[in-house]
């Protein structure tokens, strides 16, 4: 077999081996094998990176006329740490589900997900990204409903109507984007004139996915309710998919936009400061890391603003972008998988083990010289140079005021994961461990690895540099420390003001009023000022309510089981794949 089949070959095992697993869970002897095969989906992938061409295409004509498979320059970087983020968390998850009831779903959805993610970052044709993307997004609702308790159905409800949000506005703008470039091929769309509405669309839509500000409360909700190697993919690899969607379909490089740009900047900064303030008060681990990644995508979100305005200088804002996006990924996933081994530590090294493995991702987010985020963030900064003087101004401020929010939020994660003194764990809590490790020595490496990176080294082992990497660490570790003391005489929950889910809960009031407004059931006092119908009528309304809730409960019952959701799900997927490529 030549290098070229065997480049075809990855290129269709990178998506194809997940759905071959979520499909073989419905033989009942083989789900003992698949799942404690988990991490080998994601091989292929992983292999594709490192032996895969940059240029290399596979065209499935199977799928429809113009779908194609390919691997670019950027697409190598969003798959190697994508991959490196689904290998590691299958294999965190054989150990994390031992004794969870309900292991077989959880693969389902795991499995559906990552063979989205890995579609969408290989697909050269807007079809193709597009039934991907629709695959990983509602694969990712099941798992984030997992657990089944009111905290998940909760978020699983926000997560699903922002996701079907995004889906709709995302569909319309490709409609927008085809007809106006006149083919599918991604990369021969910004040859013509570029729609306005596609922008405006694809912008929100997939702002959504990237967690953009006013776009972002599902993330907070999202985390803390999905299992630890769901969240860890959820925030390290799905995330990026928002961002990969504005690299690809926005006219960066090709055009200014001015609006566009100062748009994305202003709520990137906006982002960041909310996820500090928001923050710094959770009391949940995965929550803080939740409102951490909300700041960390306002600040690529920045870059991404900074093209949009710059687009001769768009490939070094690029290469930027990605340093960070690489960087967040590894490191947030390496926080989150750290979690189980810090309440699990039995013995004096596994606690020394467990708190240096957490430090080491928190001081990289924190931009901590030597580090991959301070190698990200001397990228980024670099690049305010580009932006017109007021706002470079801004910018030059703010950013190592959002580097010293960000220090404050780690400051508080480590408060709340630090483990103590040892303690009994269970057996199956000793398979964390070489996961989570190996994702640790990612974080250590991985942006390293990316083209330019080490030439960049002598720029920051500068004086100067070494100081401005520096400082906010020092601000934000104070700040920590000097809230720490303010708690000795203050005893009020902040969270009451500042809840996990920001905007999301501000807007769940109204929308229950609304709610039983439509249902014709009588809205209580506290919630519309104001008595509502008579009795009659309200048990006439219950009794209509009960009786279409109770066959709608019947149905989704049905539905809720694993084969049929899992079968529906690839149904829905292969239609819409097949409608868009006629």
């Amino acid at each position: 077999m030549n290098a070229s089949a065997i480049q075809s070959l990855l290129l269709l095992a990178a998506p194809g081996l997940p759905i071959l697993a979520a499909l073989a869970l419905t033989i009942t002897s083989w789900r003992g094998a698949v799942m404690r095969a988990t991490p080998v989906a994601a091989v292929p992938a992983l292999l594709l990176v490192v032996a895969g061409q940059s240029g290399a295409s596979l065209h499935l004509p199977s799928l429809g006329q113009h779908a194609v498979l390919g691997l670019d320059a950027v697409g190598r970087i969003f798959l190697g740490f994508t991959s490196v983020l689904w290998l590691t968390s299958g294999w965190y998850a054989r150990a994390y589900l031992a004794h969870d009831p309900n292991p077989v779903r959880f693969h389902l959805f795991f499995f559906l997900a990552m063979a989205g993610n890995f579609g969408l970052i290989l697909a050269s044709d807007v079809p193709t990204f597009y039934a991907c993307f629709t695959l990983m997004g509602l694969a990712s609702a099941g798992l984030v409903l997992h657990r089944g308790d009111a905290e998940a159905v909760r978020a699983g409800r926000v997560y699903l109507a922002l996701a079907m949000l995004g889906e709709v506005l995302i569909f319309t703008g490709f409609v927008f984007l085809t007809v106006s470039g006149g083919t599918t091929q991604i990369a021969e769309l910004h040859r013509g004139v570029f729609s306005q509405p596609a922008l405006l669309l694809l912008l929100a839509g997939f702002g959504i996915k990237a967690g953009a500000l006013s776009l972002h409360f599902w993330l907070p909700l999202a985390h803390p309710a999905a299992p630890v190697p769901a969240s860890a993919v959820l925030s390290g690899a799905m995330l990026k998919a928002g961002l990969l969607g504005w690299i690809r379909f926005l006219p960066l490089g090709e055009a200014a936009m001015p609006l566009s740009g100062f748009t994305l900047i202003s709520a990137g900064l906006g982002a960041a400061v909310l996820g500090t303030f928001v923050g710094v008060v959770q009391k949940n681990p995965k929550t803080v890391l939740a409102y951490s990644s909300i700041s960390q995508m306002g600040i690529i979100t920045t870059g991404i603003g900074i093209g949009a305005l710059r687009p001769e200088s768009w490939l070094d804002i690029q290469w930027a972008v990605l340093i960070y996006a690489t960087h967040h990924a590894l490191a947030k996933g390496a926080l989150f998988l750290g979690i189980g081994p810090a309440h699990a530590a039995q013995t004096r090294l596994q606690v020394i083990t467990a708190r240096v493995g957490l430090l080491l991702p928190a001081l990289a987010l924190a931009g901590a010289p030597f580090t991959s985020g301070g190698l990200a963030k001397v990228a980024i900064k670099s690049n305010i140079a580009f932006l017109p003087g007021g706002w470079a101004d801004v910018l030059g401020i703010l950013l190592p005021l959002a580097a010293v929010g960000t220090a404050l939020k780690m400051a508080r994660f480590l408060w709340l994961t630090w483990p103590g003194h040892p303690h009994p764990a269970e057996e199956h809590a000793k398979g964390l461990w070489p996961p989570w490790l190996c994702l640790v020595g990612a974080v250590l490496v991985g942006a390293w690895l990316l083209p330019g990176a080490l030439g960049s080294l002598p720029v920051k082992l500068t004086p100067a540099k070494l100081w401005l990497a520096t400082w906010p660490l020092l601000v934000g570790g104070g700040l920590a420390m000097l809230g720490a003391w303010l708690r000795r005489w203050f005893s009020g929950d902040l969270t009451r003001w500042l809840p996990a889910g920001d905007l999301g809960v501000l807007l769940e009031r109204p929308l229950a009023r609304v709610q039983l407004r439509m249902s014709g059931r009588p809205v209580p006092d506290h919630a519309d000022g104001h008595g509502g119908g008579s009795a009659e009528k309200d048990l006439r309304g219950a009794a209509r309510l009960a009786a279409v809730g109770g066959r709608l409960a019947r149905i989704e019952d049905s539905l809720r089981a694993w084969p049929v959701a899992g079968a529906a799900l690839l149904l829905l997927i292969g239609v819409i794949l097949w409608l868009l490529a006629q």
